[in-house]
């Protein structure tokens, strides 16, 4: 097992802190270098004794000058470069060796939890799938530990040990007839098909369970075959053999470059005392072959050196664990009691010894917590000053419906969200038949179904030549005196309609080509007023009022919310919307009982379909003074641009009508 001496040495800052780590003799550098060292200094003393006292003088003066030749190029060598790399792989290596080694703790806290119940059948699942992972792990074990190999050299002695069946060692020989290969895997297979066939018979209520142990039988699989893989691919061999050829080149080299002679009579080279002893010669020794023997004892983790790891009693603990908890305490744990911190919920102090109470401290404050920002700096660089603007108030057609103290109050956080944000520049709209969103206060969104008069949404600065020529007002007061007074009658070439014009945001689909249909459709009017007053159509059915339908894309044309049936409240409103009230209550009767119904398709950039009463007005005027005349809706279309071009005469466009043609509807009433 690897020599552990933390607790020797807890406080770095006492004096000679390691220096009690120096009289251990297990595991430590005198241990691996004394049979080196030893053998070095006789051969250093043996080529010492024989300059001494077996040369000649003339010898002894060829021996000098080797002797100088070997120490200046001995310094040649990068012994500190090449032994540091080497080791600094080494212990890389060994580190994650270790870190390799699976531990089944966590699988077999999956497996209590996973496979719950006290009957054998879930005992005998729980037991057989973490001695599989064991056995596993003991197998693979085996071949790259010499220390694991002769504690189980054969099957037998694994089924001695009780971690393998004797019918589980059969097929194991059966396997080995058929291929020779490592078959450390399969008691993992085994403990797959456990856990399946646990699932199958209800024993797993979860496919996530099942799921979450397989993850953990694969993890323990892939670190085995890493354990077998560092032991098969080894660092590279003349990389081992370089560092070991330099170490030892060096030091024998050392040995004739090292010799300490006296100097020769007459000599003027630089004085050196004649010791006995190569003091700082031995030192180096131990140093770099030290050095080199921590590679040698890391290189194989698994073997038996002392800083080994000790593999036998890993195995016997992790049996006994992995049996105490899926079974020993499986579905057991102490009695609920409130602890000592109950009343308090969250203790303020925890208690300190006196030999501890140096220790307490707070929690340590980080690098930023001092620092202090100016208020000049704190200002925001990237968002703008508030304005007030159409395009602030109504930045957003989703936002109509929020008061306007509302959208100042999130100014900044609607500035935050366009920093972030890019808005689609097209939405589908909807007069109400597909959303049923009531936005009353909006004319974009408004629908005959509320009671609100149906716009052409256009740009709130600028008012189109469809707005003034229907006579449209600004403002709401103004829209209020308006309905005071009443509607007035007109003659088709200018009506006057009190919608409300609140500013709103241009929706997408206001461009340049629904702009020229509103100055077609007011041409169209105004050949209407003419037609009417030529045909006598003023003195028979009196015109009280236009409807003129938004110009809104419709989404579904054949949605029931986009029709207006007689004898419903949508059709009343309608009618109220357009009408004076005085007027309105002569037509609500009428509305709701005229028993003649009459559909009308519309153009696609209006509403899909509309439903109104249309009476039969009588072909020459009344002569009947004694009963006043009910107004009566009479339904007149004005052409879309197709049917204008294909209409030259001055006919009404209705009796042009085609019957699939694309019309844009206006009630005359």
């Amino acid at each position: 097992m690897t020599i552990s001496y933390a607790g020797e040495v807890p406080n770095g800052s006492s004096f000679g802190c390691f220096w009690r780590i120096l009289c251990k003799w297990r595991g430590s550098v005198y241990k691996l270098v004394w049979r080196e060292l030893l053998a070095y200094l006789t051969l250093y003393y043996t080529i010492n004794l024989l300059y001494r006292f077996a040369l000649t003088e003339q010898q002894q003066r060829i021996f000098e000058k080797v002797r100088q030749y070997f120490g200046a190029q001995s310094e040649s060598i990068p012994m500190s470069f090449v032994l540091g790399f080497y080791v600094s792989l080494v212990v890389k290596r060994w580190w994650e060796q270790y870190k390799l080694l699976p531990w089944p703790d966590t699988l077999a806290l999956f497996i209590s939890a996973g496979i719950p119940g006290a009957d054998e059948t879930g005992r005998l699942m729980r037991r057989n799938i973490v001695r599989y992972a064991i056995l596993a792990y003991v197998i693979t074990l085996q071949r790259v530990s010499l220390r694991v190999k002769r504690r189980f050299p054969t099957w037998q002695h694994v089924v001695d040990s009780g971690l393998m069946l004797e019918s589980e060692r059969k097929v194991f020989e059966k396997m080995d007839g058929k291929s020779p290969m490592s078959k450390y895997w399969m008691p993992l297979v085994w403990a797959t098909n456990i856990i399946n066939r646990a699932r199958k018979e209800g024993l797993i209520t979860s496919d996530h369970i099942v799921q979450t142990l397989l993850v953990e039988l694969s993890d323990i699989r892939r670190r085995l075959g890493a354990l077998i893989g560092y032991d098969t691919v080894c660092v590279p061999l003349v990389y081992t053999q370089v560092v070991t050829l330099a170490l030892y080149t060096y030091f024998v080299a050392a040995l004739m470059g090292r010799q300490l002679v006296p100097p020769a009579p007459g000599s003027t080279s630089k004085y050196e005392p004649d010791v006995y002893f190569p003091l700082f010669t031995a030192l180096q020794f131990c140093f770099y072959v030290g050095w080199l023997k921590v590679a040698e004892v890391l290189i194989n983790p698994f073997g038996e050196d002392d800083d080994d790891i000790e593999l036998n009693w890993l195995i016997d603990r992790h049996i006994k664990a992995a049996y105490m908890i899926v079974d020993e305490m499986h579905e057991e744990h102490p009695e609920l009691l409130k602890d000592q911190y109950w009343e308090e919920v969250v203790p303020k102090d925890l208690p300190y010894t006196v030999a501890s109470e140096h220790y307490r401290r707070h929690e340590p404050p980080c690098s930023a917590d001092h620092y202090k920002v100016k208020a000049e700096d704190a200002v925001y660089a990237n968002v703008q000053a508030p304005r007030k603007s159409h395009d602030e108030t109504y930045a957003d057609y989703e936002s109509v419906d929020t008061p306007l103290v509302e959208r100042r109050k999130n100014w900044f956080q609607r500035q935050i969200s366009r920093m972030g944000s890019v808005r689609s520049a097209s939405t589908a709209y909807s007069s109400g038949g597909l959303f049923g969103r009531n936005r009353h206060n909006s004319v974009v969104y408004s629908s005959p179904e509320a009671g609100q008069p149906v716009g052409v949404p256009q740009q709130h600065h600028k008012m189109s030549l469809y707005e003034r020529l229907v006579g449209r007002k600004s403002g709401r007061g103004q829209h209020r005196q308006n309905s005071k007074h009443g509607g007035q009658k007109s003659n088709g070439s200018a009506i006057p309609i009190t919608l409300r014009n609140r500013p709103r945001i241009p929706t997408p689909d206001v461009t340049k080509e629904i702009m020229d249909r509103e100055n077609r459709i007011a041409m169209g009017m105004q050949n209407m007023g003419v037609i009417m007053a030529h045909q006598g159509y003023q003195n028979e059915v009196p015109v009280l009022g236009a409807l003129v339908l938004s110009p809104i894309q419709e989404l579904d044309s054949g949605s029931v919310n986009n029709t207006l049936h007689a004898g419903q409240p949508g059709t009343t409103a309608l009618a109220q919307a357009v009408l004076s009230p005085g007027l309105t209550q002569g037509m609500t009767p009428m509305l709701a009982a005229a028993p003649v119904v009459s559909p009308v398709t519309l153009s696609p950039i209006g509403v899909s379909q509309l439903t109104l009463v249309n009476g039969s007005a009588p072909s020459t005027p009344r002569t009947d003074r004694t009963t006043p005349p009910i107004p009566r809706a009479t339904v007149t279309e004005i052409p879309s641009d197709r049917d204008s071009e294909h209409s030259g005469t001055g006919t009404p466009p209705e009796f042009n009508r085609k019957p699939n043609g694309s019309k844009r509807g206006e009630v005359y009433v």
